[in-house]
């Protein structure tokens, strides 16, 4: 088991405590937000590999992504400025989460190949289309992932984790987020829930579920309703 996190717009959020678990649903996936239609191969690329690695079903949904670090709201990106979410605290089976290496997945939404050598790395208009998708499988093998990360000259490999889906027995705790804009006040802003993080003033709440009430419990307590605090799959 391990503890990882993950962010979600609210509303996706609120299906999950209606139906018990959380999912991949394609209709908040990023491939949605206007100028990321190119990520749905990628996508479906990562449905596959998880189906085929871990050996479980997406039926035909999405998987949840996760990370093993609590993420930075003090700046936007994360589900769409101004949108409302959540950040769910989870403690997940190692045997159902799928491992990638960030910098590298990025590869794949461009269908950019993986070149072992600098004269391949010259001829890449002339490599079959299988061989580059073939490359892209280089991200999970993490012995690689740490001997590039020495070439490249960086401290580790960035890892993100993706799983089937999140069961509500398996949510530790929560935290309602509103995504930030590029604005100098939601800068502000940012400045003051990293200060607030920092200093321990910003933390999840402990999930109990409480029937349907618990999502405006939070809500409540997480929010100061005059401030906009600082938004996914």
């Amino acid at each position: 088991m391990g503890i990882y996190y993950t962010y979600q717009h609210e509303d996706a959020w609120k299906v999950a405590l209606e139906r018990g678990y959380l999912q991949g649903d394609p209709h908040y996936t990023l491939f949605n937000d206007e100028g990321f239609d190119f990520f749905k191969p990628a996508y479906d690329w990562m449905v596959e590999q998880y189906e085929l690695r871990i050996g479980i079903s997406l039926n035909e949904n999405y998987p949840v992504w996760c990370w093993d670090k609590f993420p930075n709201l003090s700046s936007g990106g994360h589900i769409g400025q101004g949108n409302k979410g959540v950040v769910l605290t989870v403690e997940l089976p190692d045997d159902q989460v799928l491992a990638s290496e960030i910098s590298f997945w990025e590869f794949v939404p461009y269908n950019s190949t993986f070149c072992d050598t600098a004269e391949a790395f010259d001829h890449r208009e002339n490599i079959d289309p299988v061989h580059t998708r073939k490359s892209w499988e280089k991200i999970f093998d993490k012995k690689w992932c740490e001997e590039m990360a020495i070439h490249r000259s960086i401290e580790a490999p960035n890892y993100q984790y993706v799983i089937h889906r999140v069961e509500l027995h398996q949510v530790q705790a929560v935290m309602p987020f509103r995504d930030l804009s590029d604005s100098w006040l939601d800068r502000i802003r940012g400045l003051g829930w990293r200060l607030g993080y920092r200093l321990g003033l910003k933390k999840s709440s402990p999930f109990h579920r409480q029937g349907d009430c618990y999502f405006k419990e939070i809500s409540l307590r997480g929010e100061d309703r005059n401030h906009d605090p600082a938004r996914t799959v």
